[in-house]
């Protein structure tokens, strides 16, 4: 017999999976989600490069750097939660 616990993560799986069919399910919304951050990144680092006032150059490389690494977080845990 199945463990409860894993009957649930499973139901709640599907549903989730079942919310997200018309955007092309989990996977690809994540991966959609991680476009759209590399490309926000990409945007924070090239205003740093162009910008030559030290401390706005400085925040936009930070900003990039943060919104990359937590970025990778959610993924990484919407990854493993989804099982994707």
């Amino acid at each position: 017999m199945a463990n409860p616990e894993s009957r649930g993560e499973d139901q709640a799986r599907a549903a989730i999976e079942l919310a997200l069919s018309p955007w092309g399910g989990s996977a690809a919304c994540i991966d959609a989600y991680e476009t759209g951050i590399r490309a926000l990144t990409e945007l924070q680092w090239s205003v740093a490069r162009v910008i030559d006032l030290e401390p706005v150059r400085s925040i936009a490389s930070s900003c990039a750097d943060l919104t990359r690494d937590i970025a990778a977080t959610q993924v990484s845990s919407a990854r493993w939660l989804l099982d994707v």
